[in-house]
Parts: C-alpha cells; sequence; structure tokens
C-alpha cells in the first residue's frame, strides 16, 4: 500500500504539471555545499583524478527513478547540472582528497604523488521514499613515488551502497551524495591498506543503510 502510494504522488509530480507551462526546472549535484578539499597535512598533498564511465542510458541530464518491477521514468524537472558522469566523478575525487588530507600516516603516503581511478558504472537507481542504490566496479593506481620501486594497482574491485530514503527529489540526490561518499571511503581504505604489495586485487565492499 505504501509502495503504490509512492508511484502515485511520483506520477502526480511528474505530469500534474504538464498543463503548467512556467514549471520550474530545478537542478542537482552530487556535490554538496560548500564541498571544498581540507587543507593537506604535511606530505600529504597529491593529485586526484577519477574516470568514471556510464551506461548510456544513464549518462543522461535528466534524473530517473524506478517506479515499477520493469519500468524506469525520466523526470522532466528534475535534472543534474553536469552529467552523471562527471558529477560522480567530481563527488568521488572531493572525497579522496578529503580523506588523503585527514589522513594519519603522511610519512608512509607521502611518497605518493597521483591517485588515478577508473569507475564502471553497473546500477544507478532510486525509488521515490525508498532507496538509492550505486553499484560500480573500480581500479585504481598509487604512482609518482620517490622512495620505492614501483606504484601500486588495485583492480577487479566491486562497490555496492543502498541508501534509505524518505520523499522527495532533494532527498533521493542526498542519498546519491552518500553513496559517491562510501565509494570514495572504499576506494582510500583499499588503497592504503595495499601498504608496499605492488598489486591487490580486492572483492565486494557492500554498504547498506537500513
Amino acid at each position: 500500500m505504501i509502495r503504490k502510494r509512492y508511484r502515485l504522488l511520483l506520477a502526480f509530480l511528474v505530469s500534474g504539471c504538464a498543463a503548467c507551462a512556467s514549471a520550474p526546472v530545478r537542478y542537482y549535484t552530487l556535490t554538496p555545499a560548500g564541498a571544498t578539499p581540507p587543507t593537506p597535512i604535511q606530505g600529504a598533498g597529491i593529485t586526484i583524478n577519477v574516470r568514471t564511465i556510464v551506461p548510456v542510458p544513464l549518462n543522461h541530464g535528466n534524473l530517473m527513478v524506478r517506479t515499477g518491477e520493469t519500468e524506469m521514468t525520466l523526470l522532466e524537472n528534475a535534472r543534474w547540472v553536469s552529467p552523471v558522469s562527471d558529477e560522480l566523478s567530481n563527488a568521488v575525487r572531493l572525497q579522496l582528497q578529503r580523506r588523503w588530507a585527514q589522513s594519519m600516516e603522511p610519512d608512509r603516503l607521502h611518497v605518493f604523488t597521483q591517485i588515478s581511478v577508473n569507475v564502471d558504472v553497473e546500477r544507478l537507481e532510486s525509488e521515490l521514499g525508498r532507496y538509492t542504490l550505486l553499484e560500480v566496479s573500480w581500479s585504481a593506481k598509487l604512482s609518482g613515488m620517490t622512495s620505492a620501486p614501483s606504484d601500486i594497482t588495485v583492480s577487479h574491485c566491486v562497490f555496492r551502497a543502498r541508501e534509505a530514503i524518505h520523499s522527495g527529489f532533494a532527498e533521493m540526490v542526498e542519498g546519491y551524495q552518500r553513496d559517491a561518499r562510501a565509494l570514495g571511503d572504499a576506494i582510500f581504505v583499499t588503497l592504503t591498506r595495499a601498504g608496499d604489495i605492488n598489486e591487490v586485487t580486492c572483492g565486494t565492499w557492500p554498504r547498506i543503510s537500513q
């Protein structure tokens, strides 16, 4: 019954303003307000590059929600500020910068000057009033070492985050923001645990918020 109620509400939000030519378009971003990288602690500065690949059906300007077992609906008046791939890349990069700057192991980590991350999005979906879901595979490399013989590569990693949300498109985007931050945390933890191992293969990193 509750699920049906949310579907009816969504149908109203999507189509109820069809007759209103002046219905405002709202733009959303995965970068929280005021989100700027903190000042790095001594020796923790690093260049971070994140490249995100999103399947064509998902990489568009409009937000999209699940409205049934086999149906996804584009929201005409709710749009991303930039392509989803750019939104995810920026959000993950900011979280990695934040975690790196706050790292308590500058002596071990300062020998690296660059992180290169590749993210392949497999699922990016939400259901209004219920959840947001982000599933990706990713790989990364720590490079630019000045006192070690080789780079550190982490590959074949899988990440899945599901955030419980309530009503509203803004809260849906906030759920995606938490998903992206959790992905950044997972990448940071995996990389920093790699230590002196030159190549690491990792498994699944699940995050589920009830």
